[in-house]
């Protein structure tokens, strides 16, 4: 497989194209969450109180287990790795104690639900939630936090647990509700507009070249974002500059994924983007048009109008970060391809590549110490995690960042299913 034998990437653009500096964003997605659970919800202000030890509960790819209200790492075959009640980790009896054989008692039909669902299943339809992105693995602290303050010998403290669930639910809508963008509501736009230089990366001038090389050699690119137009375009503006939609053939914002990929065609239809008024038009787009806007939308469409005008035969790729809008979906409901981003991999990243070795068999090293707490996001070789199972069933190529694009020379050979810049094991 070879990056100039693709006629067309498309592209995520949260945590794809568009790097966060995680260093900055989990702490403030904390915070925004921990001021609204004390300023609308009436919590001790303690849960504002936050330090080193508290982010370094934050990882993606864990389990909220919503009837022990323990938080999980599982394995890719159901086994717990490891388990947290709140106040400290759990031994190995004590798992064993609560999880018989030390296995969690839904993965089968999480597991199932997962790769089929067209969209996320409801709070209450599931008895767990998936922290599946940086958006909502900062709140994994605040859980404990909470679970702190609370005696698990009260009768009501199941109850209390449930409550404090649905709040944040709450404030993930408080937050993160696109529609807040243009009216400044919440605390997280607000934040993200006045200090956009705090959490967002700049591209490199190196990857800003490779995709204007690659549209020049023919090969089509597309923006896919579940983001509206106004907050793509800050972000998008502020990493790779005002003219950045020169770099794209088409953008498509709102896809509300996974749905873009597991509905029915006929149930998502795109609209055109009116860039003057700012307005949707309600007219459904049958047929894309290069350098323009559209809304929602389903792969099926963009994929024939790649086939269409693309300057080349070729396969196409998608590159996308979540396991469950992105990687998952791709592989299971569309014939592209799969390159998925993991920001854990740079934990693991390899030894500078030399002229007279094979990138992808490089031996690796550990960039940084083993994490604390949790673990390897990936496992181990002989226990992978949930998350890692599915990269290495899904994935075409795995990269730790979308920089790393521009290091993959247009004619060097990967194999499928490679960790491509780290090894995690």
């Amino acid at each position: 497989m070879k990056l100039k034998d693709f006629s067309a990437l498309c592209f995520d653009m949260d945590f794809t194209l568009v790097n966060y500096s995680l260093k900055n964003f989990l702490p403030m997605v904390y915070d925004v969450t921990a001021q609204f659970l004390v300023e609308k919800k009436g919590y001790p202000k303690s849960l504002q109180h936050r330090d080193e030890a508290d982010l370094k509960l934050i990882r993606q790819g864990l389990l909220l287990d919503k009837k022990t209200h323990h938080i999980i790492d599982v394995t890719s075959s159901g086994d717990i790795i490891s388990a947290h009640d709140g106040k400290r980790f759990l031994s190995d009896d004590k798992i064993s104690a609560i999880y018989p054989d030390k296995r969690w008692p839904y993965f089968d039909s999480y597991y199932k639900r997962f790769e089929c669902d067209a969209e996320y299943p409801s709070y209450n339809d599931t008895p767990y939630f998936f922290f599946d992105s940086s958006f909502v693995s900062p709140v994994i602290p605040l859980i404990f936090k909470h679970m702190q303050t609370l005696s698990s010998s009260d009768p009501d403290y199941s109850e209390k647990c449930l409550t404090f669930y649905k709040d944040l639910l709450e404030s993930f809508g408080f937050n993160f509700n696109p529609e807040n963008y243009k009216a400044r509501k919440g605390l997280f736009f607000p934040e993200m507009i006045k200090n956009t230089d705090l959490y967002i990366k700049k591209a490199s001038p190196k990857l800003k070249d490779r995709l204007k090389e690659l549209r020049d050699k023919g090969t089509k690119l597309v923006v896919i974002t579940a983001s509206h137009v106004d907050y793509t375009e800050l972000l998008m503006t502020y990493a790779y500059g005002s003219d950045w939609r020169n770099y794209f053939d088409v953008v498509c914002c709102r896809a509300r994924k996974p749905g873009f990929f597991t509905s029915s065609p006929h149930s998502r239809p795109f609209y055109q983007w009116h860039d003057k008024d700012e307005t949707v038009g309600m007219e459904c787009i049958r047929e894309l048009k290069s350098d323009e806007t559209f809304l929602e939308g389903h792969w099926t469409l963009v994929d024939k109008w790649i086939k269409c005008y693309a300057e080349k035969p070729g396969r196409v790729a998608y590159v996308g970060d979540s396991f469950k809008s992105d990687i998952v979906p791709t592989k299971l409901f569309s014939s592209w391809d799969l390159f998925a981003i993991v920001l854990e991999g740079k934990k693991y990243l390899r030894e500078e590549r030399e002229a007279e070795f094979n990138h992808v068999n490089k031996k690796p090293h550990l960039a940084t110490s083993e994490l604390e707490g949790w673990g390897s996001f990936f496992g181990s070789f002989e226990q992978r995690t949930m998350t890692a199972g599915k990269l290495i069933a899904h994935a075409d190529i795995t990269m730790s960042d979308i920089e790393t694009l521009a290091s993959l020379e247009l004619d060097e050979n990967f194999e499928s299913g490679c960790f491509y810049d780290f090894d995690p094991y």
